[in-house]
């Protein structure tokens, strides 16, 4: 899958953003386009039939309510192999482990420049928390080595 050609960096970089609750429009029609085009995808390899909410504040991108699967999908500007670690933000996690205690498969994939990878969450997982991103706030850090390749 060949991704969506991310917002230049003058486009996507914080200080045209005021605050992290302000809406980076450009980063989110790029992330939009990246989840659009993976979803059919994820769809033939899982089996699912993913749906997209309509709430562009949606913790997490995709449900299929029959098979009870979710996904979250983050586009990288990135190859796989520049970091050890990938972020995602703790209220990600929070509302992952919300639809794992309710019985769900909750997955996340990371569109790279150079491939798609995976991991399966267990609600297990002792991943570093740590400040960051471009406002500061908590993520877990993800090493990318305990993912899948996908596609």
């Amino acid at each position: 899958m060949e991704q969506p050609k991310p917002p230049s960096e003058s486009e996507a970089h914080p200080k045209f953003q005021k605050s992290r609750h302000s809406f980076n429009r450009k980063l989110w029609e790029w992330g939009t386009k990246v989840e659009d085009a993976v979803c059919p995808h994820l769809n033939e390899l899982w089996g699912t039939n993913f749906k997209k909410s309509k709430n562009i504040f949606e913790t997490i991108d995709f449900h299929d309510e029959e098979s009870k699967v979710a996904c979250e999908v983050k586009g990288r500007r990135i190859s796989s192999t520049q970091y050890k670690d990938t972020i995602i933000p703790y209220g990600k996690w929070v509302e992952a482990c919300k639809l794992l205690d309710e019985g769900w498969d909750v997955y996340y994939v990371f569109v790279y420049t150079d491939k798609t990878k995976y991991i399966k969450l267990t609600g297990e997982e002792d991943w570093k928390v740590k400040l960051t991103g471009s406002f500061g706030i908590e993520h877990h850090l993800i090493p990318i080595d305990e993912m899948e390749d996908l596609l």
